[in-house]
């Protein structure tokens, strides 16, 4: 089944497929009902993001990144219970969930950011394609196994779209830990993808996910 086959599911059907992803036997039917909230509710939650994010002085991009984090947040923690809330509709219920959870990250956004040196220099660029392994210094051995390993990636993110691959690779040559890719690198890609933020979300970890399954299939020797 694809992510697609859930679209017509309930929004409570959608965060009980959720809650399998614990079950090693129901990740996949998670992560694709979990895709099919994402795309139900982004345009809510990225639009009460942007709102949120200008009442604490930030700009719509800054929106973008929190209503990404929110999703994912809510991928790794949500522990959303219909029963603890005043809202009768399930849908109304879950966009305040998702606001709550919002209003967290960008709490913890801002602290980030007052924290930590901002690691990236501006010039950051979309990357379409692999590195040139031959480029790389070190031993033939150690090549050879750097072009191993990237065989099996190139041959996992085959099995997805280009947005898929180009998504990745970007991710993959600049992300660091605790920090958002820069803010004009998220916009080229948005713009290149014709994809939202939390859109490129949901492609991003499609991607990672396929190629951690190869990689566990196909990478030890």
């Amino acid at each position: 089944m694809s992510w697609q086959d859930f679209e017509p599911e309930t929004t409570d059907d959608l965060v009980e497929y959720i809650r399998w992803r614990k079950n090693p036997e129901d990740v996949e039917v998670a992560e694709n009902a979990f895709r099919a909230f994402c795309f139900r509710f982004q345009k809510d939650v990225t639009h009460k993001c942007r709102v949120i994010a200008t009442n604490w002085g930030y700009d719509n991009h800054v929106g973008d990144i929190v209503a990404e984090r929110t999703f994912a947040r809510y991928w790794k923690y949500g522990k959303f219970d219909k029963s603890k809330s005043n809202v009768a509709d399930t849908d109304t219920a879950v966009k305040l969930y998702l606001y709550k959870i919002a209003r967290r990250e960008l709490s913890k956004y801002k602290k980030e950011q007052s924290a930590d040196l901002n690691p990236y220099t501006g010039d950051e660029e979309i990357v379409y394609e692999f590195p040139n392994i031959d480029t790389v210094k070190g031993s033939v051995e150690k090549r050879a196994e750097l072009r191993r390993i990237q065989e099996i990636i190139e041959k996992a993110l085959a099995r997805l779209t280009p947005k898929h691959k180009i998504i990745y690779l970007t991710y993959k040559t600049y992300q660091q830990e605790g920090h958002t890719l820069p803010r004009g690198l998220l916009k080229q890609l948005r713009d290149e993808l014709e994809l939202a933020q939390t859109s490129i979300q949901v492609y991003k970890k499609e991607a990672y996910d396929t190629v951690d399954e190869y990689l566990k299939l196909y990478g030890s020797r």
